[in-house]
């Protein structure tokens, strides 16, 4: 179970945000978002509203990568898994990314469930 804890979800395709929002509170998280684009997802680390205890991060957003918002919520002390379609493709996460946990669409919601659970301890 994941009661108590929020997660922050960025993705940009409608029904992948809304599955995963429908499985994170399935299992007891509150979801901050989802954010669709990368405006939307700055906003909502700012606004410091909920406090965020995870990050679900697709790696392209509307056309936009995420490492710059990756990297500023690890700065916070907030873990982040990648889910994306680019989950192999070792070059084009920077250096400071590349242990980060990623997983490949179509993401298994065991796989994710696991996931943020070792994320969290």
């Amino acid at each position: 179970m994941l009661k108590g804890v929020n997660v922050l979800v960025v993705e940009d395709d409608f029904i992948v945000a809304f599955d995963m929002q429908t499985l994170l509170e399935e299992h007891g998280a509150s979801v901050i978002g989802p954010a669709a684009n990368l405006a939307e997802a700055h906003a909502a680390v700012v606004a410091g509203t909920l406090p965020i205890h995870a990050a679900v991060l697709d790696v392209n957003v509307n056309g936009q990568y995420v490492f710059a918002l990756a990297a500023e919520l690890r700065r916070m002390g907030v873990p982040v898994v990648f889910a994306t379609a680019y989950a192999d493709d070792e070059r084009l996460f920077p250096e400071s990314l590349k242990a980060a946990p990623r997983l490949a669409k179509p993401v298994l919601p065991n796989a994710l469930i696991g996931q943020l659970k070792r994320l969290l301890g």
